[in-house]
């Protein structure tokens, strides 16, 4: 209860200068939509392997682990808007930010930005700085560009049917126009979930998350 308490207040205080910067758009993505190349599929699936429970997978070509470190990706060049960095100086102990902050990241062909939304966590009990958070909940959408890759090879043009049969998952629904998977950790703790568009039956958007 007193988690519960502390993630509820602060997202009260945190909720009017974050909401706005969740649901900005960018000024672009990528040429290629976050399609990985042949090359870069071939070179992702070597170090991934194709365990989905290891919730691992590549983002723009560099290799993270769920739940994500948000030091790993501001050296891998991803950035918090300035009104968040300025609201977020300090994170209480034991406080989960909601609702979501977006990261950035200039895009490779240097046509815009990408972007993903993320819910920092400071799992420790005393205050750290936004650096020092862990990233809790992460979720890339195929419209803002980043080139995600799963474990074998999975990605925005995979269809549901592909990856029901790569991973052979416990949870694959579809029903009533709603389309998705979802892999949970052999720990129980973190899962990745693929919503799927149904029109072209690929994925959409990809939400990793950690449990409270």
């Amino acid at each position: 209860m007193r988690k519960l308490s502390k993630f509820l207040s602060f997202a009260v205080c945190v909720a009017s200068c974050i909401v706005l910067t969740a649901c900005s758009s960018d000024a672009g993505v990528p040429s290629n939509g976050g399609i990985p190349t042949d090359e870069q599929l071939s070179a992702a699936v070597e170090t991934l392997g194709d365990d989905a429970k290891s919730l691992s997978f590549s983002a723009d070509g560099v290799i993270y682990q769920f739940p994500v470190n948000t030091s790993d990706m501001l050296d891998a060049g991803w950035y918090f808007d300035s009104s968040v960095k300025s609201e977020l100086k300090s994170i209480p102990g034991n406080t989960l930010v909601s609702p979501a902050a977006v990261m950035r990241k200039k895009a490779a062909d240097g046509y815009g930005a990408t972007s993903c939304a993320v819910k920092p966590m400071n799992k420790s009990l005393s205050e750290c700085t936004l650096e020092e958070t862990l990233i809790y909940e992460l979720t890339f959408s195929k419209s803002n560009g980043t080139t995600v890759i799963l474990p074998a090879g999975i990605t925005w043009n995979s269809t549901f049917d592909e990856v029901k049969a790569a991973y052979q998952p416990e949870e694959a629904v579809d029903m009533n126009g709603i389309k998705y998977i979802r892999i949970t950790s052999s720990d129980y703790n973190y899962s990745v979930k693929m919503n799927f568009n149904s029109t072209d039956n690929t994925i959409d958007s990809i939400e990793f998350k950690g449990r409270l």
